[in-house]
């Protein structure tokens, strides 16, 4: 018979986390129909880092 799981069994990892996870949406103009569209990324922004900073890392990184 199979083992019952639980939610806190679903939640554990093994590695632990050293990050967390924010999505970032943006809008790009597309080139052929001059249409706008939405791109989404997810950014990894490490633990003991602050998210604004992080994350206008990666507008500069993208954009530059």
């Amino acid at each position: 018979m199979a083992k019952k799981q639980t939610f806190g069994d679903k939640v554990k990892t093994k590695g632990g986390n050293d990050f967390k996870v924010a999505k970032f949406v943006y809008s790009v103009k597309s080139e052929k129909t001059g249409a706008w569209k939405f791109m989404e990324k997810n950014v990894r922004i490490p633990n003991g880092e602050k998210d604004q900073k992080v994350l206008a890392d990666f507008v500069s990184k993208a954009t530059g």
